[in-house]
């Protein structure tokens, strides 16, 4: 069964009860996370960012695979070794036509089956889910400056995800009208809280709202 962590923001503000959970799905001593860019990231600044948030969770052990200017695919096959592979942040559109470019889109889901974790942040989050689409609405829209029409993603759960919701009602109207327009059910997630999918459970951490369109009318809980 799956097990994913979807996170808005990597957030030093310590969330104990999130935290925790994302080390016993890690379940290790010494666990190994394998972390892929939206781009490549010369100067590793994001990436270094990423890893002191993993330390601050006592993991040590985090290594960068580029999927875009310094890709090699020896060297990247190494990743699903990893206990986890973290997809991180940045502009939707760019990093799925990298995934769909480098064929990886497969590999990540045969990754996941065989109980592999994939912890995802903003648009390493929305990734997860069935479809990209979302990353145009909103305050925070992602630019689709590669022109990218298969906007399908891993399709590992049943429903959308909005990061960097700032937690006020009007925020929510653009998402509100995506998820009618679509019969979508999408969770909209503020920074430093979190949803966690283990197997057949959906669990909320924070302020996380489910926006849930049902034949017949929309139900906003």
């Amino acid at each position: 069964m799956a097990k994913l962590v979807l996170l808005s923001d990597v957030y030093f503000k310590t969330n104990e009860e999130l935290d925790q959970k994302i080390l016993n799905l890690l379940d290790c001593d010494e666990p190994s996370i394998g972390y892929i860019p939206s781009c490549s990231d010369p100067d590793r600044k994001y990436f270094e960012h990423t890893v002191r948030y993993y330390n601050q969770l006592g993991i040590e052990s985090i290594h960068y695979y580029d999927l875009d200017l310094e890709y090699d695919q020896s060297t990247f096959e190494r990743i699903f070794e990893a206990d986890a592979i973290h997809l991180s942040g940045g502009n939707t559109f760019y990093f799925l036509s990298l995934l769909q470019k480098r064929n990886v889109l497969g590999l990540l889901r045969s990754y996941v089956k065989r109980g592999g974790i994939l912890i995802g942040v903003s648009a390493g989050s929305i990734l997860t889910t069935p479809t990209i689409e979302i990353a145009e609405y909103g305050q925070d829209a992602d630019e689709n400056h590669v022109d990218l029409h298969d906007k399908k993603a891993l399709g590992l759960v049943d429903f959308e995800f909005a990061p960097h919701w700032d937690g006020e009602e009007a925020s929510l109207d653009s998402l509100r009208d995506y998820a009618d327009a679509n019969a979508a059910k999408v969770y909209a997630c503020q920074d430093g809280d979190g949803i966690v999918i283990d197997g057949e459970e959906v669990e909320l951490y924070g302020d996380v709202r489910l926006l849930n369109h049902r034949e017949g009318g929309s139900n906003y809980e």
